[in-house]
This record gives C-alpha cells, structure tokens and sequence, in this order.
C-alpha cells in the first residue's frame, strides 16, 4: 500500500521533547511568504528519504539472493609489443664455448727454458710459443751427425779400393791372355772385386741409416720447441720458466702437464640448454637472437648449428650449439647469453 505525501510529512515531524542522550538537533528553517509556512523544505526532505530507502532496500535484497550489483570496469589496453623485439617461440640460457680450444703442452719431460707468449697474445699456427731445456736432443743430433758422417767416409774408402781391385782385375786378365800370369792370380783378383762390390752396399745402406738418425734426430730436437697447434689467443698461461713439463703426470704433483691454454675465436659459439620438452620446436638453421648481461641493449643474429643428439638426464635438457652470423671481439668464452629461437620463417 503506497503512502500518501501527507502521511510521509506526518512521520517525519520532529519530537520536540528534549532529551538527555540525544543531541537536540538544528531547528529546520522554515521560510515563510505571507504569513504562511512553506511546504517546499519538507517536499525535498521527503523525496530525499524515499531515494535512501529505495537504494537500501535494493542492496539487502541483492544480499539476501547472494548477488552483488555489478560494477563497470574500465575496458582493458592490450599490451603494445615494441617494434624492435622479435617475437620469439623459445628463449634459452647458455654460455659462449669455443669449439677449438684446449692446453697446449709439451712432448717430452724436461725442464722449461722460455715461454714467449703472454695472455692475450694473438698466435698464429705452428707459431713457437715455448722451449724446454733441449741440451740432451742436440747432443743426439750430434752423435748421428758424426755417424752419418763416418759412413759416407766408409763408402768412400770402399769405392777407392774397388776401383783399384777393378783396376788390378783388368790387369791379370790381359797378362792371362799373354800366359804371363797365373789362373790363382785372377780368381783372386776377381774375388776381392766382387767382396768389395758388396761391402760398398753395405756401406751405402750404412750411410742411408745414419742419415735417418739425423733425421730422426731433428725431429726429436724440434719437439722441445712447443708450437701452437692452430691460430688463436693465448687466454691462460699454465707453465712458468723453470718448472718441469712433461706430456704424462709425474713427479708427485710438481709436472705441469700444460704450458698455456689456447682459444680460437673463430670457433666461438653458444651452447643452450633447451628443456627435453621443447627441443620438438628447434630445427637446424633456424634463427636465433643472442643477448648478453655483457652488453646491454644488443643482439646478435645467430642460427642453430647443430641439435646434441643427446640428452641429460639429469636436468632434462638437450644441449643445442648456436653460431654467430657475425663474430665480435667482445664476446669472449664463458660469458653468460639467452637464446631467443625465432619461429621458422621469421627474419626479424
């Protein structure tokens, strides 16, 4: 049943009885024109009532049926990728290995006399870099020096007197001819031709051997000079002037058994660790966005250069070796990257 206006007004009346709890409140004003008492304050304070009970009720009936009245949400920006950054499938975590590399060390056991390079020295191939005490080899070079030397000599005696024997040969046979000699004569001389015939091959072969022990001999020399394998950069020296070198661990721990460790930096790439689960998505020759924590703010155009085809069993991961498209002298070995794997196709 809807109330009148008037009932409304009655109700609102307010009780002039003072009381002790209550804070009497402001009288309401009243205007009045001709005498008469004006309805328009109480019009508006009525209408103001009926909107609050209206809301009210509204929001413990929407309590009572669970439902809370819906609020407008401001309508959501969708994210603005940058226009640098490709978009990529897969992004991985690795480190920069090079694919040439290792400890370069000496062939024979002996004592280091010079190391001729320095970290960071630039090297090229077949390049000395290191000589170890060599007195022993020279003196072996010497001896088979002497050798080869005596044999020639030999051979040479020995083609002398066979000249001679050919010579005394000739002789007996013509004198044979004439009956002024006898046949012992010339079996003799005939004999001690063809003994010395042989004994000259022999010292022939003789000489041809103590010339391989020459050779030999320059060979074992040339191994105590230690010569870089390949073009790279010195990055570790490991052997100091005076320590004893040697190609096998010996000596209770005092053989070094490298002189420096050498790096091409050619052969820099990144080895990434791609979780097992995602290594479906890689292919060989896709392209890759390299990062470093080194330089901030720039990539790299990369591709895949191989796939391990193995697996750690441990961590999940399958290794994948990346290459640079352009090689830069600030990537160095062991510096930390991300892979960003581009989806097939994208040139970004």
């Amino acid at each position: 049943m809807t109330a009148t206006v008037a009932d409304r007004l009655r109700e609102l009346k307010l009780d002039r009885e003072p009381m002790r709890s209550v804070p009497k409140p402001a009288p309401v004003l009243r205007a009045e024109r001709n005498g008469r008492r004006s309805m328009l304050p109480l019009l508006l304070t009525g209408m103001a009532s009926l909107a609050l009970g209206s809301v009210a009720t509204a929001a413990l009936l929407g309590g009572a049926t669970g439902t809370a009245a819906p609020v407008a949400a401001p309508p959501a920006r969708p994210a603005q990728p940058s226009a640098d950054a490709p978009v990529a499938s897969l992004v991985a975590a690795g480190f920069v290995v090079p694919q040439r590399g290792g400890t370069v060390g000496s062939q024979v056991t002996g004592q280091l006399r010079q190391v001729l390079v320095a970290e960071g020295d630039h090297v090229q191939a077949g390049q000395i870099i290191a000589r170890v005490d060599n007195s022993d080899a020279r003196a072996g070079l010497d001896r088979a020096i002497a050798a080869q030397a005596e044999a020639r000599q030999t051979v040479a005696a020995l083609r002398h007197q066979h000249r001679q024997a050919v010579a005394t040969l000739a002789r007996r046979q013509a004198l044979s001819q004439r009956g002024f000699t006898t046949m012992a004569a010339l079996e003799e001389s005939q004999a001690e031709s063809g003994m010395l015939g042989a004994r000259i091959a022999a010292a022939e072969a003789a000489l041809s051997g103590a010339a391989a022990s020459v050779r030999a001999a320059h060979v074992m020399l040339d191994r105590y000079a230690i010569r870089a394998p390949f073009s790279g950069v010195v990055i570790e020296k490991n052997a100091e002037v005076g320590e004893l070198v040697s190609p096998i661990s010996a000596g209770g721990g005092f053989t070094r058994t490298g002189v420096v460790t050498l790096v091409d930096m050619a052969s820099l790439q990144v080895e990434a660790d791609v979780n097992e689960a995602y290594i479906s998505g890689i292919r060989s020759g896709q392209r890759v966005v390299l990062t470093f924590d080194a330089l901030p703010g720039e990539r790299f155009e990369a591709a895949v250069a191989a796939i391990v085809p193995s697996a750690d069993r441990n961590r999940a991961t399958v290794r994948v070796n990346i290459a640079f498209v352009r090689s830069d002298p600030r990537i160095l070995p062991q510096m930390a990257a991300k892979a960003a794997f581009l989806p097939t196709g994208d040139r970004s």
